[in-house]
């Protein structure tokens, strides 16, 4: 029950509201006009009123001050503030009215606002665009929810929105961003004091369908079908031949890649763990090819439009390119047709396959556990034991790249001889020959190695052929 009077004051008008057990307060009203004041004065009674029903009349003080001094519209928004936690019971540390929603709140994440204001606490987002498309779905049900009144309802809503012949997985991931949201809004924006959301709101996922992947024969085919523009097909190609994550091909640059060494960086990633390692035969030498003429170190390597709608051309570039095999285009319960994000696999099985080690695949991959990469290997068993062979080089399966720049227009370096592990991997003869000779010379663990004196192309010691 709460009692008020209201007194004419410089300011404007002066009410007491006695709210709680015992508890009063004086505020006051900024308005001129009476009528004006009396019904603002009527508005802080209710809200002295709900407050003290639902157990917060400590919110009070701050709530009932800041409400009296607000014009019109802040006023509403504190008024709906104050409905919300009542009917919700969500009790905050420091009561900060906002009508922040779901959607403003997520936005602010995918444009990297957050991550600018509080980069210690919110990281940049990599797989933007593949959220920004989830997201859209969400805004539907749930983007105009006030993130003061969202409730267990409202994620419900959201997710039950998804098409039922969704995967476990997809599921998860819309279900993890609104629980992301919430967990923003929580700390570091300070919105709420907990999220709505109890344990076991992330679905379980059940990880039972099988991987696609690319036989060599049809990766061939899908890289010489000219009808596939060639930027795609280098980004295919690349893909499945270094086994890293679409959107970390898409980021890279001319300045994260040295094709006369034949290394690339990668110092952003989705798992922000910087890596390195050595590009597979010839894809180095299809790069430098494939490099525009006058291309800025800061230069996208591989430019696509829409990103987010790449698996159904990739599809429809296999068909183009003659690779019609069944199981690359089923959809069952224990299978899903071939993605882009599916050449990654590709790599994996091929490369374990081929005998390459477990930490030789996942400095390339980024896989931080040994679980992810033994899902591959039961296919990679077949793979071997059918002998379906590797992949063709880079610049060997896509027969229309440009030719290397010739002495009329601008020289680049060529790429300096390749010695030791991977001199071993990559044809002898490319080899300049006074290198030869020292190939033959095996470690202990039966790793060719150089000389141990000179230079490569110096002469080699007698002892070490």
């Amino acid at each position: 029950m709460t009692r008020s009077k209201l007194e004419k004051v410089p300011e404007g008008f002066r009410t007491r509201i006695r709210y709680g057990k015992d508890q009063r307060g004086r505020f006051t009203i900024r308005l001129q006009d009476e009528a004006a004041a009396l019904r603002r004065d009527a508005g802080l009674r209710k809200l002295a009123a709900l407050l003290t029903k639902a157990g917060h009349s400590d919110h009070a003080p701050h709530l009932l001050t800041k409400a009296a001094e607000a014009d019109e519209a802040k006023f509403k928004q504190i008024r709906q503030y104050v409905q919300a936690l009542c009917t919700g019971g969500a009790v905050v540390d420091r009561p900060v009215p906002s009508g922040t929603t779901f959607r403003q709140l997520a936005e602010r994440w995918t444009s990297g606002e957050l991550h600018r204001k509080w980069p210690d606490h919110v990281k940049l987002k990599r797989s933007v665009e593949n959220d920004k498309t989830r997201f859209k779905k969400l805004f539907e049900e749930i983007g105009d929810v006030p993130l003061v009144a969202f409730r267990l309802e409202h994620a419900e809503r959201g997710r039950s929105a998804l098409p039922s012949e969704r995967s476990s997985a997809t599921r998860w991931q819309y279900a993890q961003l609104i629980s992301k949201v919430l967990k923003l809004a929580v700390y570091p924006c300070r919105i709420i004091e907990r999220s709505p959301l109890p344990a076991g709101f992330l679905p379980r996922v059940k990880s039972s369908k099988a991987f696609s992947y690319l036989y060599p024969d049809e990766d061939a085919l899908l890289l010489a079908c000219r009808e596939v523009p060639l930027e795609l097909r280098m980004l295919y190609g690349f893909l499945a031949r270094e086994g890293c994550r679409l959107g970390e091909a898409l980021s890279l640059t001319w300045a994260d890649v040295d094709v006369n060494r034949g290394a690339v960086v990668l110092d952003e990633n989705k798992s922000d763990d910087p890596r390195a390692w050595a590009l597979s035969p010839g894809v180095a030498a299809a790069l430098d090819r494939f490099k525009p003429q006058g291309a800025q170190p800061r230069d996208l390597i591989f430019k696509v439009s829409s990103p987010e709608h790449l698996a159904e051309t990739f599809r429809g570039h296999l068909t183009l390119a003659g690779v019609n095999r069944p199981e690359l285009t089923a959809r069952t319960k224990s299978r899903n047709p071939i993605r882009v994000h599916d050449l990654r696999a590709t790599f994996v099985t091929l490369s374990l396959a081929a005998g390459k080690s477990e930490a030789w695949v996942a400095d390339r991959t980024g896989h931080k556990s040994s679980t992810m990469i033994n899902r591959y290997r039961r296919q990679a068993r077949q793979a071997q034991e059918l002998g379906i062979g590797v992949l063709l080089p880079l610049d060997a399966a896509i027969p229309d790249l440009p030719e290397a720049p010739d002495q009329g227009g601008p020289t680049r370096a060529r790429r300096a001889p390749v010695v030791g592990r991977r001199a071993a991997e990559s044809p002898a003869k490319s080899l300049p020959a006074p290198v030869l000779p020292a190939l033959k010379s095996p470690s202990l663990t039966g790793v060719p190695v150089r000389a141990r004196e000179g230079l490569p192309g110096s002469p080699v010691p007698q002892s070490s052929v």
